[in-house]
């Protein structure tokens, strides 16, 4: 748990080092990216302004976007010597990726931030200063602030955000009116100490940097104008909101049950309870039709489909629209999932039949017949979070 330092000098800091004067550039800015080819120059060009005075670099981190970026960020590197890029393949997030920029840097104070105009490029030189002569950690470009201005924030973003981070002041004590955006500077070693511990899941890695420092962090928010997005789409969406929900779960409880095991649980039982209750409906509503129970492994694959049908569409809420089938591939997509799965259909009936003397409803047999459907359930769950990673 961090907190705001008011008054906070560092050994560190009074000693800058006389390597840092050697360096080639001071500031070095990291820009994650997806489908942002308009915006790339556009950027690059209010840096410049912005920065004049400053030895500066620009590391744009660029998730295999499909709209011509990469044929411009190799002309833009070959044309600017502070200009570099890194194109991720079968990898994706905002976190991720400004991390990995963030260990490519070439100086000693780094910012991320985005590239489609809303974080304002202005205030970068006055956060360079806080860091550089009044012995600050970390400098926040902040929404919130007193003196910021949301010249166009829809509610339902201004509500998103508000909300999460009135959760990391409760929940964290993480004392910032802003600890959500992805607009910030820092020092290199504050980065450091934090990067093995970094968890890389979602938006918010500014809250996972302060969340994870060894030490207590001199942070000051700086207001910003939310600028006007003028080409492009916000890549904000509920799987922004879900995986901050994870987040806050690993930070506080992923010691001991971490996140991705934590999902496999939950839907393991949720998929399991499914299945027991409608394969115990079809043989109780049998009973009732014709006096006599139904062989319950001749209807495990039955009961089987609807917590395939609701694995398989709860995935998919947390795929990225643009790597989601469409058409009629959503059939086919659905076909390779369930053909994962059906295996171990195929052993919980033969398990059911083993067990289960015929005509035997109790819940204890129906339920584990829906385990093992369950077990399949998860494996398709994996197996297509790897295919959908290399679209």
């Amino acid at each position: 748990m961090q907190s705001v330092a008011s008054q906070h000098q560092t050994d560190s800091n009074l000693t800058r080092t006389s390597s840092s004067a050697t360096r080639k550039f001071e500031l070095t800015i990291v820009t994650p990216t997806l489908n942002e080819s308009k915006n790339l120059e556009k950027f690059y060009a209010s840096l410049t302004k912005a920065l004049d005075g400053l030895k500066w670099e620009l590391v744009i981190v660029d998730d295999n976007s499909r709209d011509g970026s990469a044929e411009i960020l190799m002309d833009m590197a070959n044309r600017y010597d502070n200009f570099r890029f890194l194109r991720r393949i079968g990898r994706s997030g905002i976190s991720t990726a400004a991390t990995e920029g963030m260990l490519s840097a070439a100086s000693d104070v780094i910012a991320v931030m985005d590239v489609d105009g809303q974080h304002d490029e202005t205030k970068l030189a006055e956060m360079f200063k806080l860091i550089s002569e009044q012995g600050v950690d970390v400098a926040v470009g902040s929404r919130f602030a007193d003196g910021a201005n949301l010249v166009d924030f829809s509610s339902f973003r201004t509500n998103l955000s508000l909300w999460s981070n009135k959760m990391a002041q409760k929940w964290f004590d993480v004392q910032l009116a802003d600890s959500m955006g992805n607009f910030f500077m820092l020092r290199r070693d504050v980065f450091e100490l934090a990067a093995p511990q970094l968890g890389g899941r979602g938006q918010k890695l500014l809250l996972d940097i302060l969340l994870v420092s060894p030490r207590t962090l001199n942070v000051v928010e700086v207001p910003i104008v939310f600028g006007v997005r003028e080409h492009g789409e916000s890549k904000l969406s509920h799987i922004a909101a879900i995986d901050f929900g994870l987040q806050l779960w690993d930070r506080s409880f992923g010691r001991f049950l971490p996140t991705k095991v934590l999902l496999d649980l939950l839907g393991i039982l949720t998929y399991s309870l499914i299945s027991t209750f409608v394969l115990w409906s079809i043989i109780k509503i049998g009973f009732a039709a014709t006096g006599t129970y139904f062989a319950g492994q001749w209807l495990v694959p039955i009961a089987s489909i609807p917590s395939t049908v609701l694995a398989y569409y709860f995935q998919s809420l947390l795929i990225p629209k643009r790597k989601r089938p469409k058409g009629l591939d959503k059939v086919g997509d659905f076909a390779k999932f369930y053909a994962v799965s059906f295996p171990f259909t195929l052993v919980s009936a033969w398990v059911t039949g083993s067990v289960m003397p015929s005509g035997d409803p109790r819940l204890r047999f129906l339920f584990g017949a829906s385990l093992t459907c369950s077990l399949g359930l998860v494996m398709a769950y994996h197996w297509r979070k790897e295919m959908v990673s290399k679209r």
